[in-house]
């Protein structure tokens, strides 16, 4: 016999029938419902007319007193807004992914997990395994973990090279350099500059001895291609800028140094561009601005290998003397690897010279490696700055002759018998000593007939090589202001090198033009100088022009009170 449901006014749900599981639950969810519609509603009582009957199945529930709790839209808690769940809705049918997307996604986890495995396990170096763990002992003893012992790292490191030399290693590779280079590194830790020095040397005496053998000998086939010999040049002129720090208290050891290294890259540039190897020069003709100072006057120099610079030049060539101008063709490929290598030591080359007092080389050198630094197609802030640097040098240079100028006026007028302040007053504006023009004739006179030719062609040489300088001096600076012009100017704000390259360049044509004696002109650049200096924040360079300026409203007030001396004493003379 089926359940009967049947409803009462009793205040509670009675059963007539022992608990079955199906009751309780219905009964449960029919208080619920009675407590959410809180309407005074008949409640149900069920019943069961055979309680023993395992397979009840079915229940039938009258709720024809609860139609008011059951209309759409209804919510729990108020009275007519309970919305029953609809049976009759179902999901959206989604279709199973495509077997391609699911080829992607698994793809895409496999690579994941090998590469996380390989950045995670996968050892990074080349060694043998046998090395890798003696090379591990160092690295760790010379790490804060292991409190910097270097002592205990350079024993692993030696231990580390000696397993290399009887696995036998090639001694050219960069594993065993790389464990020499430790080596050095760990003696110079210790204070072994001496035994630093050896280990160096030994690295860069093989490397000169494989990159200066025939390509049919022993040594030379050791070289495996253009690649692999770029790689040993660019790691040889590494060696050889460290042999020079370590030898920087004996100039003419790091010049040699230096020059030998320099030149095999040197050979190397040119071979790539087709230049005859006898040709090889750290000091090759050919620089722009040599030959731009011989032409008396520069047109803008748009050299910062720039393609649409070098464009727009060759546009302006075409109504222009091709004398007036120099182009060059930029070849970087050549210099690969070893550019910057190359570079740095021609630098530290030019800083030996200066330190010893070669002014002349060093300006000499200066200016090759700006043309060599044009034709590599390098940075445009670090060839302005290189140009500003020349321009320095050729400008200290001038001053150097300027002083063997004085010597030689001075010898001069001690060879004629003449007073060597008259003479000083003749040639310097600033001397308060006055000489007349015909006081000056005679004097001029006297010192032709004693002077002997050679000294007269001696002295003509040095002031003609001086107004040489001067106007190479002034050529580099404008090409430098010039060259700033030609780059997009959100370029030139962001960098600041280019910003202090350009203010550097214009402080020192107003440096020159007071060195020349003209004031306005001096005046007005070093102004634009200071306000240069100021945009781009060079505040080292502020202090100097307002030294300078200073300077120049001196020597003005100067002149123009020599000049008032000389009007009082023509009145008076009158």
């Amino acid at each position: 016999m089926r359940p009967q449901i049947k409803t009462t006014n009793s205040a509670t749900v009675g059963c007539s029938l022992q608990r079955h599981p199906y009751t309780m639950l219905l009964g449960k969810s029919l208080a619920f419902l009675n407590q959410s519609c809180k309407v005074s509603t008949p409640q149900l009582t069920l019943t069961h007319s055979r309680y023993n009957t395992p397979n009840c199945q079915m229940f039938r529930v009258n709720f024809r007193n609860l139609r008011a709790c059951s209309k759409t839209g209804a919510k729990s808690g108020r009275l007519g807004f309970y919305r029953p769940y609809n049976y009759s809705h179902f999901q959206t049918y989604r279709p199973p992914p495509s077997k391609f997307k699911r080829f992607i996604t698994i793809n895409l986890y496999l690579a994941s997990l090998t590469a996380f495995a390989y950045y995670m396990w996968w050892p990074k170096h080349t060694f043998p395994s046998s090395v890798a763990k003696i090379l591990r002992k160092g690295l760790w003893a010379e790490s804060d973990k292991g409190e910097k012992d270097y002592q205990l790292a350079l024993k692993h490191y030696l231990e580390a090279l000696e397993e290399c030399q009887e696995l036998n290693m090639d001694r050219l590779s960069d594993e065993y350099t790389g464990i020499q280079l430790k080596v050095g590194e760990m003696y110079e830790r210790l204070g072994m500059l001496d035994d630093a020095a050896f280990i160096y040397n030994e690295i860069a005496t093989l490397y000169l001895s494989v990159l200066k053998a025939p390509v049919d000998s022993a040594q030379g086939s050791r070289v495996k291609g253009l690649a692999h010999r770029g790689h040993l040049i660019q790691k040889d002129l590494r060696v050889a800028l460290k042999l020079v720090e370590l030898n920087r208290e004996n100039p003419s050891l790091s010049k040699a140094i230096l020059i030998t290294h320099l030149l095999i890259a040197q050979e190397e540039a040119n071979r790539k561009m087709g230049i005859a190897s006898e040709a090889v020069s750290l000091l090759s003709p050919g620089d722009l601005l040599g030959s731009a100072a011989r032409k008396g006057g520069v047109e803008t120099l748009k050299q910062l290998g720039d393609p649409k610079a070098e464009q727009e030049l060759a546009n302006a060539l075409k109504n222009t003397n091709a004398e007036d101008v120099i182009v060059f063709k930029t070849n970087p490929e050549a210099w690969e690897p070893f550019s910057e290598e190359f570079f740095s030591a021609m630098d530290i080359l030019s800083a030996i010279c200066i330190s010893v007092g070669d002014i002349k080389a060093a300006s000499s050198i200066r200016v090759s490696m700006t043309s060599k630094m044009l034709v590599a197609g390098v940075a445009p802030d670090k060839l302005l700055l290189s140009q500003c640097n020349t321009a320095s040098l050729l400008y200290f240079q001038a001053e150097q002759l300027q002083a063997e100028e004085q010597a030689l006026r001075k010898k001069f007028s001690s060879t004629a018998g003449v007073d060597y302040s008259k003479v000083k007053a003749i040639h310097d504006p600033l001397q308060l000593l006055t000489v007349s023009d015909t006081e000056a004739a005679e004097i001029k006179q006297k010192i032709a007939e004693s002077v002997s030719d050679d000294d007269k062609r001696a002295y003509e040489e040095v002031i003609a090589n001086k107004e040489k300088l001067i106007q190479m001096v002034i050529a580099t600076y404008e090409s430098v202001i010039n060259g700033s012009k030609t780059m997009p100017q959100d370029v030139v704000r962001e960098n600041v090198t280019i910003g202090e390259t350009v203010a550097l360049a214009t402080y020192g044509l107003g440096v020159v033009s007071l060195h020349l004696s003209q004031y306005e002109k001096a005046e007005r650049l070093l102004r634009e100088a200071r306000v240069r200096s100021k945009s781009c924040g060079y505040e080292a360079l502020i202090a100097e022009i307002e030294r300078e300026l200073q300077k120049l409203f001196n020597e003005k007030n100067s002149v123009k009170n020599k000049d008032e001396g000389i009007e009082m004493d023509i009145h008076l003379t009158k």
